[in-house]
């Protein structure tokens, strides 16, 4: 393998460590095309604790056979190698491409809760990395929004993705996979015209000027977010050890608003609402107007805002259906609502996990707390904050993500100051700001 290969993965996974605990265990993200093999080849020719995955999302009858020739090459380099399998269960309604990304992202974070890594690395690219900023741009994206994919992101606790290969070109990871004596796999869709990343690929082929006017403006972006994170990160500091945000177990919010403290609040609301996404800004301004114009009340994005004097608690909104279930698997650490990893909720019999007004009980808060659910659709273990009402039942063990979420993405990693029970912030999750490279992510 190049040294050139190597040695990005070397610098990646070292910028990681100088703002967080270092990855020690890694699961790579291999599919079997130019950019994932380079990927592969150079992991397994540093001393690294790896192992690969390939996800077959059976939407092509090749994806079996790339699957096994992965296995094979891994089989060749000593390391170890798992085929995860996707089957939709149903006809996937909307865009299929982002279905089957979700399962992607899935798959992988499983299969490394499973042989404990605490780091996904996947082959993203420079132009990768184009395309996405033009996407970005294509949407009416500006300032820190332009800057493209992240060196590296929060998935979900002491679980982080990193992207080795977003300062080189495609052409050198096909180059060296070459010169490595393989023949990767190539996938159909990467040259589909349907698809918008197809037709700018096809764009800027060949078209050096815009190549490096589009790398200088991601650049450019890259330096607004990293002074952004570091800006926010401090607030998120200050609040913290003045007392004026606080996150429960239950996960819900305390926030006493401080002049200067507006890019907070979309962290908080969709981190307490666990929503994928943050709300518009236009919206968190209406919601704030109408707080500060004396309203006692509002919701958005999953959340419920309730005031009381200068100091706000934010906590999930149960709403019309109520928080997501999520399958119990064994040995699994299974992720419910975006607000808490439930570990070993297996050994107690459950097979789901469903927020307790699925079964039309619970108040406000103690509705939108998870509950197990066993084989024959009875609560078999509950959330220790239910444990009064169902005496008698094994309780979960939740880890709280909210505060962890709060500070996604962010240098230093500040969830614990939040918490009058630290939760461990050295590997945050999900990123809470809306990535207009969301077609890449998740």
């Amino acid at each position: 393998m190049t040294d050139e290969t190597v040695e990005a993965v070397k610098t990646a996974l070292g910028r990681f460590a100088s703002e967080r605990p270092a990855a020690k265990r890694l699961l790579l993200g291999v599919s079997g095309g130019p950019d994932s093999l380079a990927l592969l080849l150079a992991a397994a020719a540093l001393p690294l604790d790896v192992c690969v995955a390939t996800v077959d999302h059976g939407l092509r009858a090749e994806a079996a056979g790339e699957a096994r020739f992965v296995a094979a090459v891994c089989r060749d380099l000593g390391l170890p190698h798992r085929t995860l399998a996707w089957r939709s269960g149903e006809v996937v309604q909307g865009n299929l491409m982002a279905a089957a990304r979700e399962a992607r992202y899935r798959l992988l974070g499983a299969e490394a809760i499973r042989v404990g890594a605490d780091a996904i690395l996947v082959a993203h690219h420079a132009d990768d990395q184009i395309e996405t900023h033009r996407l970005a741009r294509e949407r009416g994206a500006s300032g820190a929004a332009l800057a493209g994919m992240r060196l590296w992101r929060d998935l979900e606790p002491d679980l982080v993705l990193i992207r080795p290969f977003l300062d080189m070109p495609k052409r050198a990871l096909i180059d060296a996979v070459a010169r490595a004596g393989l023949s990767p796999v190539e996938d159909p869709t990467n040259a589909d015209m349907r698809y918008r990343r197809a037709r700018i690929r096809a764009e800027l082929a060949g078209d050096r000027r815009q190549v490096a006017e589009r790398r200088s403006a991601i650049a450019f972006a890259a330096k607004i977010r990293a002074a952004e994170d570091a800006a926010t990160a401090a607030m998120i500091r200050q609040a913290g050890e003045e007392g004026r945000l606080r996150v429960d177990d239950a996960g819900a919010v305390s926030f006493e608003p401080a002049p200067g403290d507006e890019a907070l609040w979309p962290r908080i609301l969709t981190a307490a609402g666990g929503a994928p996404h943050p709300p518009e800004r236009a919206a968190v301004d209406r919601l704030r107007d109408a707080l500060a114009s004396g309203g006692r009340a509002a919701t958005l994005g999953g959340s419920r805002v309730e005031r009381a004097g200068g100091r706000l608690t934010v906590r999930r909104e149960y709403g019309r259906i109520g928080p997501p279930g999520v399958d119990v698997a064994a040995g699994g650490r299974p992720l419910f609502d975006r607000r808490f990893t439930i570990s070993g909720s297996d050994e107690t019999g459950a097979v789901r996990l469903e927020p307790l007004g699925r079964l039309g009980l619970g108040g406000p808060v103690s509705r939108t707390l998870p509950v197990g659910i066993d084989r024959d659709g009875g609560v078999c273990a509950v959330h220790p904050r239910l444990g009064d009402r169902f005496p008698g039942v094994p309780t979960l063990r939740p880890r709280p993500c909210v505060a962890w979420r709060v500070t996604a993405d962010l240098p230093g990693g500040t969830g614990d100051r939040l918490t009058a029970d630290p939760q461990n912030a050295a590997n945050p999750a999900k990123a809470v700001g809306k990535d207009l490279a969301a077609t890449y992510l998740r």
